[in-house]
């Protein structure tokens, strides 16, 4: 594996009866400054001064399989769980973190800034969906790292890692309610998507 700064998750989804979300297997560390990987990856590479670290990010996230609800405007969510961990770190001073940032590939500051999932097959067609640092069983009473304005051109602040085992149990939600778009036909959506979360690590001061 290539070891790099900036890492993408690739993402795996159908619509109905086909799985909806996959997301690529990827490790950060400190001698890389960007790089970018579909499906899996795993990075190693160089940050300010003498701190080494390694992250780790899942293999693959899935989705269950998406429908459209029975009605129109009915409210109903598919969850898919991943986790986010350091796993080595060495020379980190005592008031500085490893800050881990996330966003969509397409997302920046001044444009659009949410999470997409694309038609394969029409990249016109796409639905977004919502990520949490919080475990599936406590999204209810969480509140998504998307929820506000991203203001960082790095992308959502997602976690300040600061010794080995710090780690992130993260859900990732869509809502089937947004498949009754009125510019598509149930044919129209049929089918398997994908889409990118960038990964993005630096050493910061707490």
């Amino acid at each position: 594996m290539k070891s790099k700064k900036i890492i993408t998750l690739a993402l795996a989804a159908a619509m109905v009866s086909v799985s909806a979300l996959s997301v690529s297997a990827a490790s950060l560390t400190n001698s890389q400054a960007d790089g970018k990987t579909e499906v899996q990856a795993h990075i190693s590479g160089s940050t300010t001064g003498n701190v080494t670290y390694k992250i780790t990010i899942p293999d693959k996230v899935t989705f269950e399989p998406l429908s459209r609800p029975e009605t129109s405007g009915t409210d109903s969510y598919k969850t898919a769980e991943y986790a986010v961990s350091l796993d080595e770190v060495s020379n980190l001073g005592a008031d500085e973190q490893i800050s881990v940032y996330v966003k969509d590939q397409n997302a920046s500051v001044n444009d659009d800034q949410n999470f997409y999932i694309a038609n394969v097959s029409n990249s016109n067609i796409k639905f977004k969906y919502q990520v949490f640092d919080v475990p599936k069983a406590q999204v209810r009473e969480a509140v998504s790292i998307n929820a506000n304005p991203m203001t960082k051109a790095a992308g959502y602040y997602l976690a300040g890692f600061t010794a080995v085992d710090d780690r992130v149990d993260g859900t990732l939600v869509i809502n089937e309610a947004q498949l009754w778009n009125n510019n598509y036909t149930l044919s129209d959506i049929v089918g398997d998507y994908s889409g990118y979360m960038v990964f993005y690590s630096a050493v910061e001061k707490k």
